[in-house]
């Protein structure tokens, strides 16, 4: 089967939620034979200034920042989870303070070297990797990368635990997930380590169905991400409970035949995956969806998910939106949220 991804993009900006994602990614990316872009934003408008803006009568290029030396100036142990370094105006009147523009060009020159840094351990663990500073709108600008470095996944924390690139992790995860048009590995911080497989990759991958051509559309990625990683996967429909509590009369008639059709259904996939030389099994389920997903991904340290956002298989079957939001916040297993079928994979 052709390797759809060939390029991750991995937003960092220093923290350590940020390394942890970093650490996933990269061990994917490894597992699939892929080049990695590291990336970071600088928001202008979230850097806080230290102190007054400029006197009048001081031009640009006077101030610490645009003087032979500052670069070798200690920053203390703030690195990138701050942009202020130590400001001479503030022990010293006469030194005239940063301008806005510099204190961003300070934060992009802060953010290189930490991403410099960075790519030289992934080269050395044999990563191909580059690197690029944006400056703009986090989520603007992490789609516009994607695009320019022709990415074909983006990886991402749930949340932000840092200050230079406000938002990066976050709600702008949010917003990178209704607006990708590649799919998006999201991360829960709270994980503490990487995939521990020989392969690099996840051992089990767990894909949520619910008979729509969109939820399928998430089938060809898992696949793609199982046979280099050597996956053993687990298809999962699930009916919500209330559905049969508002069936009434036959209610345990409905659930046996639904089951049914589910795992012949299912079966079709598990068949499929089968012809690629993987272990994979159905599980037809009733209850909760996001519990059902999550009670899968207990099989393993080293699970995850791969699924579409919103499904289209009615009332019978979960809203696949809802579902994947529970299961990115709550379950503490990476997942791969698959855009709508139709959308470009560069």
């Amino acid at each position: 089967m052709f390797n759809m991804f060939n390029k991750v993009l991995v937003p960092l900006d220093g923290s350590e939620t940020a390394e942890r994602i970093g650490g996933w990614a990269t061990d994917l990316a490894r597992a699939l034979g892929a080049d990695v872009h590291l990336v970071s934003v600088v928001d202008p408008h979230t850097i806080e200034l230290p102190g007054a803006t400029a006197r009048p009568g001081i031009a640009p290029g006077t101030a610490r920042y645009d003087r032979p030396g500052w670069e070798t100036v200690a920053i203390g142990s703030t690195g990138m989870g701050g942009v202020a370094p130590p400001m001479e105006h503030d022990q010293n009147p006469d030194v005239p303070p940063a301008f806005g523009t510099q204190m961003v060009d300070y934060a992009v020159e802060q953010a290189q070297r930490y991403l410099v840094n960075r790519a030289r351990s992934l080269d050395a663990s044999g990563i191909a990797v580059t690197t690029s500073v944006q400056v703009g709108s986090p989520a603007e600008e992490i789609i516009r990368t994607a695009g320019a470095v022709k990415a074909n996944m983006i990886a991402m924390a749930t949340r932000r635990e840092s200050s230079l690139a406000r938002g990066i992790l976050g709600s702008v995860t949010d917003r990178v997930l209704r607006s990708s048009s590649i799919p998006v590995m999201t991360i829960h911080p709270a994980r503490l380590s990487a995939f521990g497989t020989q392969t690099g990759g996840p051992d089990l991958i767990v894909v949520p169905l619910d008979g729509s051509e969109r939820a399928e559309s998430a089938v060809p990625v898992a696949f793609d991400i199982a046979e280099p990683s050597q996956s053993d996967m687990v298809f999962v429909q699930a009916t919500a409970v209330s559905y049969y509590v508002a069936a009434g009369p036959g209610v345990g008639y409905g659930i046996s035949e639904e089951r049914r059709q589910a795992e012949e259904y299912l079966a079709g996939f598990v068949n499929q995956a089968a012809t690629l030389g993987l272990k994979a099994h159905a599980r037809a389920a009733v209850g909760e969806p996001a519990v059902r997903i999550m009670e899968e991904l207990q099989a393993s340290d080293s699970a995850m998910v791969v699924m579409t956002t919103r499904g289209m298989g009615g009332l019978k079957r979960w809203a696949l939106g809802s579902v994947a939001d529970k299961v990115i916040r709550s379950s503490g297993h990476p997942v791969i949220v698959v855009p709508p079928a139709g959308r470009s994979y560069q």
